[in-house]
């Protein structure tokens, strides 16, 4: 699953959750989100900008949802799952023993842990954290060539946790 497809299958509550997380502790992006999206409507910035923020975010999810602009989809959720997700991030590499940053970031993902350890590993963070940010973090690990990884690329087409239905 492609990084745009990810943000197509958020709920709007997760949507909202996301960008306004990126709102309120990353500007730069948001702003960039916000001028891709009106130069995609050829609309000027400050005309999204004026919007109530519902109406922009609905915008933005659509915008973000287009295979065209998979990278900037792709910024907006790895900010986010690291930003306001570290420490989930940082507890399932933990689980894998996988070196990192204290922060989430890892130098070079290694070859796939024991399949047993990665199931473990997934079962623990999906009791604990929100299912949107395990959905989109896992997807993100499989989806974007992160991770050459069968086992976890199998929990996150099969497992009914991270399964979702285009709507």
């Amino acid at each position: 699953m492609t990084v745009h497809e990810l943000f197509a299958l958020l709920t709007p509550a997760e949507n909202e959750a996301v960008l306004s997380w990126l709102h309120e502790n990353d500007r730069a992006a948001y702003k960039t989100c916000v001028s891709m999206m009106a130069t995609r409507r050829k609309l000027r910035p400050i005309f999204v900008e004026r919007k109530p923020r519902d109406e922009r975010h609905a915008w933005m999810k659509e915008a973000l949802s287009k295979p065209a602009n998979n990278d900037l989809a792709q910024e907006i959720l790895q900010a986010w799952v690291l930003g306001a997700n570290g420490p989930m991030v940082c507890e399932f590499l933990d689980l894998l023993g996988i070196a990192h940053d204290g922060k989430g970031l890892v130098e070079q993902i290694p070859a796939q842990p024991p399949a047993e350890s990665v199931t473990k590993a997934v079962d623990a963070i999906a009791a604990k954290y929100p299912e949107a940010a395990v959905f989109v973090y896992l997807h993100i690990l499989v989806g974007t060539g992160m991770t050459e990884w069968p086992t976890l690329a199998e929990i996150t087409s099969s497992d009914p946790r991270l399964c979702r239905n285009p709507s």
